[in-house]
């Protein structure tokens, strides 16, 4: 494996910046890979677009700047769409993960392989919130690892138990629902 380079797309309070870290740890704990993770943000707030990055490899890893041109980009609110340039410098057969309702055919960016999943409802059902946000970081996690095969169902639930040991389990079990509905077509 090259470096598999991975940028998310979040609003302030979604947990974009936690979720690239729980799936660094999870490559790097589980799966022997080196990985980093890291945030890109100024002086936002809570609701304002921001990215963080998550970089996995089988070699040690020495970049430590912005992902420019990710294999990936996942996206946890759709409407970043008409904000952001979601996949600027996307990768030739570069993946998309939109948190949406909405079929993959109904958006038109470009050559990308485009996979959508409605993890608000997961979030929604399960009541998953956190200072008055919707909790979308975790449910988005079993989507990515279904579809980028990082690393197991299994290990990224024991990630997310170790860092919200508190919850009930209710983080664990968004990413399992939101893997079972992940429709790799």
């Amino acid at each position: 494996m090259t470096i598999l380079e991975i940028r998310w797309h979040g609003r302030g309070g979604h947990g974009a910046i936690t979720a690239a870290q729980l799936l660094a740890e999870a490559a790097y704990l589980f799966e022997n890979k080196y990985s980093t993770a890291s945030p890109s943000f100024g002086a936002e707030r809570r609701g304002a677009p921001i990215m963080a990055s998550t970089r996995i490899s089988d070699n040690v890893i020495y970049r430590r700047s912005q992902i420019i041109n990710p294999d990936v980009v996942v996206v946890l609110d759709e409407t970043l769409l008409n904000d952001v340039n979601v996949v600027e410098g996307l990768k030739p057969n570069g993946i998309v993960i939109i948190n949406s309702k909405k079929s993959p055919k109904e958006f038109d960016l470009g050559p990308f392989k485009v996979y959508t999943i409605d993890i608000t409802s997961i979030a929604e059902d399960l009541k998953l919130h956190s200072a008055g946000y919707l909790v979308l970081n975790t449910p988005v996690l079993g989507a990515v690892v279904k579809i980028l095969d990082i690393t197991s169902l299994d290990n990224i639930k024991k990630i997310i138990q170790h860092k919200f040991p508190h919850d009930k389990g209710l983080n664990a079990l968004a990413a399992e629902r939101t893997y079972a509905i992940t429709n790799l077509e």
